[in-house]
């Protein structure tokens, strides 16, 4: 099938949350980042589809559980649906270098693959947007423009860079 819909693809924790220095993984302490309801509305009008890659390695770890990540998304959903901001899906990657190697954790880019692939998504006309340099090496290996911003900068300072 044709590669049709384009993507912008975000980190969690740094770009779409606030980045505390520890593990965001309880949903009552997620702080979104300022700025981030009004990107998001103007990429998703732009045609975009919204789709959140992150390193969960806490699991691994046995700091939190799949259970408690998932929460943490529904939570995310819900807050942007209120806005009428469709997140059209969540990847995490459970693993971590310390306890085991995968292909999914980021600077690896099976999560972006797989989104890829499932939503057939042009990488040629897609973004991914991280606060670190492994965000930038992973959106790099699966063919996307790839965007640093600050952590938990305000997003629509790095717009023009997309539209």
């Amino acid at each position: 099938m044709n590669k049709v819909n384009k993507a912008v693809f975000l980190d969690r924790d740094g770009v779409i949350i606030e980045e505390q220095g520890h593990y965001n993984f309880l949903a009552d302490h997620v702080n979104i980042n300022d700025g981030m309801v009004e990107s998001l509305q103007i990429l998703q009008e732009k045609g975009y589809l919204l789709i959140v890659i992150t390193n969960q390695g806490g699991i691994a770890k046995k700091l939190y559980n799949h259970k408690e990540v998932k929460e943490v998304h529904k939570t995310l959903r819900e807050f942007f649906q209120t806005y009428g901001i469709k997140i059209t899906d969540f990847y995490y990657c459970p693993h971590h270098d310390k306890v085991g190697k995968c292909l999914c954790r980021k600077p690896d880019s099976l999560m972006l693959e797989k989104a890829m692939a499932q939503y057939h998504i042009d990488p040629d006309q897609s973004y991914f947007i991280g606060d670190t340099e492994r965000d930038v090496l992973a959106g790099d290996k699966a063919g996307l423009s790839s965007i640093l911003i600050q952590p938990n900068a305000d997003l629509g300072n790095y717009l023009d860079q997309i539209i």
